[in-house]
């Protein structure tokens, strides 16, 4: 039996699905991976570059190795995650990544390690093995270059292209009238750097010259032949990582991002709804894992906020109806599983419809074309999300009914929120018994909507069936509450 034949029977035998990904330096040009699946017995070779060229326009004059080492390492995992399969109901994967990094002594301590190994065991449900060895390379050009034309003193945050961004964003600059902006976009789709291109302009024409936009692309070349992870639960943690790199190159020690707080805790919608069936790229534990990387890596404290986690989504698009601004959410893009051709927004994800309702609730006319009111009849079944939705509202609003201990009752059905409180209350600046009152209210406040608006978004998604489907469901519901 030769070394792959025998590397392809012990992964068979293994509770994991190996995969060993052997990283060149990262470049801005000419990088590859070595990309092995042990349980295939397949070595497959692809370019994986980053752009990060647009870093040169900084507040710091100098561009610390250890920074471009936290990059080096946001495009590792993304790289490891998009290439290996992932499948819920299979195997575990566990990834081998060697990268050869500036500082391997401070990435390799205990710490350190520790940290980065909660923080994926905790979003993307994969173990990771890290082999940090001496880069031996040039510095990309951007290591170098130093030109000083972004204004000090910005809020630097995450730039999606979605509408929670476009709402936050656009709260945050009348809330703040005085101050400037950095937004920070990534990703390796150019579908998506055209959408975060054009609310940006659209923005820049209502607020002149209080933001700046700054990009750092991942680009795959030659990888056509393997298929991608479609779940790429990593994402959004590669995402927050790089933005991180931006606001501490801007002069910044915290980093913002908007997202309203009913999608970033994200509470399971069904009993069976376990693990990874729910994103965790913003949740208030992620955030603070993230902060606790990055911390370790700099030597000094830096943190990840999300100024939006007790607002609903509703909420947040309320200073864009009260300006009248129905204009803008058409251009942003909230789809799970976005179609190839228009419409592209499916309508009835879970993602579309917590849109379609929270644009229906803050009273905007919804001007959005969706494949489920606009376009054919889809081909999965369009009211699964819907009635798993409708479901956790109905059982929420049962658990406010029944109790004068809202949180007591709340945390007994999703023990998450003792978590979320007893962990990130201090970064909060709250004392626990004020966020658990926050929290109360973020999901009454989203009850209270759902049910204002729930017969305008069941529109083209239910059938009689469906119906008394949910009918039924409602009534179990009730009784077990």
């Amino acid at each position: 039996m030769n070394y792959q034949s025998s590397l392809q029977q012990k992964s068979h035998e293994s509770d994991y699905n190996d995969y060993t990904l052997h990283f060149q330096p990262v470049s801005d040009m000419h990088g590859s991976v070595l990309f092995i699946d042990h349980s295939e017995g397949k070595e497959l070779n692809f370019g994986i570059n980053v752009d990060d060229t647009e870093l040169k326009y900084r507040v710091k004059a100098d561009f610390p190795a250890i920074v471009a080492d936290l990059i080096d390492i946001a495009v590792a995992i993304y790289t490891s995650d998009r290439l290996a399969p992932q499948n819920l109901t299979e195997k575990q994967r566990r990834f081998h990544v060697k990268l050869p990094v500036r500082h391997p002594e401070l990435l390799s301590a205990e710490t350190f390690r520790t940290k980065l190994d909660d923080l994926l065991t905790w979003t993307t449900d994969s173990k990771w093995v890290f082999d940090f060895q001496k880069r031996i390379a040039p510095e990309r050009l951007v290591e170098q270059l130093s030109l000083p034309i972004a204004p000090q003193g910005c809020e630097v945050t995450l730039w999606s292209g979605g509408l929670d961004a476009l709402a936050g964003l656009y709260t945050r600059l009348l809330m703040y009238p005085e101050q400037k902006f950095v937004l920070f976009g990534t990703g390796s789709n150019d579908s998506v750097y055209a959408r975060q291109e054009r609310v940006y302009k659209e923005i820049q024409s209502i607020f002149p010259g209080r933001c700046n936009l700054f990009r750092v692309p991942i680009r795959f070349n030659y990888s056509n032949e393997q298929h991608k992870n479609k779940l790429s639960r990593a994402r959004g943690v590669v995402f927050t990582l790089l933005g991180c790199a931006c606001a501490y190159l801007m002069g910044q020690q915290v980093l913002y991002l908007y997202e309203n707080g009913i999608g970033a805790i994200n509470l399971p919608y069904r009993e069976s709804a376990v693990g990874l069936d729910h994103s965790r790229s913003v949740h208030p534990l992620t955030l603070l894992m993230v902060s606790d990387v990055v911390s370790q890596l700099l030597g000094k404290e830096f943190q990840v906020k999300n100024p939006f986690l007790f607002w609903t989504k509703a909420e947040m698009c309320k200073s864009l109806a009260n300006n009248g601004r129905d204009d803008l959410p058409p251009l942003t893009m909230s789809c799970d599983s976005p179609h190839r051709q228009k419409p592209v927004q499916c309508g009835y994800c879970s993602s579309c419809l917590l849109r379609r309702q929270s644009l229906a609730a803050s009273s905007i006319k919804d001007k959005t074309r969706y494949v489920v009111l606009h376009g054919e009849r889809p081909v999965k079944e369009p009211s699964k999300c819907f009635l798993n939705m409708q479901a956790q509202v109905r059982t929420l609003d049962s658990l406010f009914a029944v109790s004068d201990e809202p949180w007591k009752t709340l945390t007994k059905k999703f023990p998450i929120l003792d978590d979320i409180v007893d962990r990130t209350a201090r970064a909060e600046n709250l004392l626990p018994v004020n966020m658990q009152g926050h929290l109360v209210q973020l999901y009454q406040n989203y009850v209270s909507e759902w049910n204002a608006v729930e017969s305008q978004i069941a529109t083209g998604l239910l059938n009689k069936h469906s119906d008394q489907k949910a009918s039924s469901k409602y009534v179990v519901s009730s009784q077990q509450g």
